[in-house]
């Protein structure tokens, strides 16, 4: 195992042009033969999901214009964006419709983590170690490719795996310090809110992938292992969408690997 996951995670290849395989005689490939030429279409490419955190309020006067940008330069397959709408201005006149306590408890662990004074929205943070404000393409995309280099240095072949019942990880690193296993469950449609007040009132500000809650499943010590799912994944409702992160030492630590379910 820990020899596929290193040929998954460091095999890296243009992309593909042809891949030849022999036929016989009634046109049917004959398997792996002596003139077989493989290309890069005969391997694999593979990029672990990288996970976006987006930190935001409806009162937040820099968040409408930055969003749609947000947005777009998650919309990546191999990015997973999820929304922590926050309560950080909801004392200036109009209260975030889908802010919560826990949602600041998260962004007040990484600025805890990373020794700051102060919070802003919006705030992007990829995979637990880099962040900023997204307030360009070019800034997020910076942004998401620090958060992948940082996680890549680590040189851990982690891969995660879900069916309806239970998450499996397999890997060649054996041992770790405590990890995190958690099923995150968020809403997998746009969501738009009218503000009524407050700086940005009468503005339409779209919410992608609000997330509803957190759920610790156990803990990776290094090693494979397997957890089961507190309810089935096919339990979950057509708009709600899930994913299985595990995070170092716990809120606001670095997240080491990730995976839709």
């Amino acid at each position: 195992m820990a020899s596929i996951l290193r040929k998954l995670f460091r095999r890296k290849k243009q992309p593909p042009l042809v891949c030849a395989v022999n036929l016989d005689a009634e046109g049917n490939p004959v398997g792996e033969h002596p003139d077989h030429v493989h290309t890069d279409a005969c391997f694999i490419s593979f990029e672990p999901l990288a996970v976006a955190e987006l930190f935001q309020s409806q009162s937040c006067q820099s968040c409408p214009p930055a969003l749609p940008g947000i947005h777009a330069a998650t919309a990546d397959p191999n990015v997973l964006l999820l929304t922590y709408p926050v309560t950080l201005f909801d004392h200036t006149g109009w209260k975030d419709t889908f802010s919560s306590l826990t949602n600041d408890a998260r962004q007040r662990a990484y600025a805890k983590r990373w020794a700051r004074t102060s919070l802003f929205t919006p705030q992007v943070v990829v995979n637990g170690v880099a962040d900023g404000s997204g307030r360009t393409k070019e800034e997020i995309q910076q942004i998401i490719q620090q958060g992948r280099d940082i996680q890549k240095a680590r040189d851990w072949h982690i891969y995660v795996d879900a069916n309806d019942t239970e998450v499996r990880v397999d890997t060649d690193k054996q041992e770790a310090p405590p990890h995190e296993v958690s099923l995150v469950v968020y809403a997998n449609t746009d969501q738009t809110v009218k503000v009524g007040k407050g700086v940005n009132k009468g503005k339409k500000i779209n919410h992608r992938n609000v997330v509803t809650s957190v759920t610790k499943i156990g803990d990776w010590v290094g090693g494979n292992g397997t957890w089961f799912l507190p309810t089935p994944r096919s339990a979950l409702a057509p708009d709600q969408g899930a994913a299985i992160i595990i995070t170092e030492g716990g809120l606001g630590g670095p997240i080491i690997a990730a995976a839709k379910i």
